[in-house]
């Protein structure tokens, strides 16, 4: 059964069911309007908070990079060391001199009292 507008139908006659019209009151541009601000500011609220989190996983990248870098230093300075006691070690043995055992000091004059 077709329902139409005017509850009259003659049979082979097609008329329409819907109304095109789109009607627009008042209240619905206010609910319109007040949904579009709201999605405005999820979306902004959204935006901001992913900054912020990405603000914050580049001030901890940052401080690793400062502790890798003063552990890069460190690693740099006992490498040089170690080469410069590697360098005496070699230079002593090509020298021939030997490793000194306990050492025994003679009492000085001055610090008998």
């Amino acid at each position: 059964m077709l329902i139409t507008k005017n509850n009259h139908w003659n049979q082979g006659e097609r008329k329409h069911t819907i109304n095109r019209e789109l009607k627009l009151g008042p209240m619905t541009v206010k609910v319109a309007t007040i949904a579009l601000i709201a999605l405005a500011a999820l979306f902004y609220l959204a935006q901001s908070a992913q900054a912020a989190s990405q603000k914050y996983q580049i001030m901890q990248l940052s401080s690793q990079k400062q502790d890798l870098d003063a552990e890069s230093k460190d690693l740099q300075v006992q490498a040089a060391r170690l080469k410069s006691l590697n360098q005496i070690n070699q230079s002593t043995q090509s020298l021939g001199l030997q490793p000194v055992g306990k050492a025994s000091f003679a009492p000085s004059a001055t610090n008998q009292s």
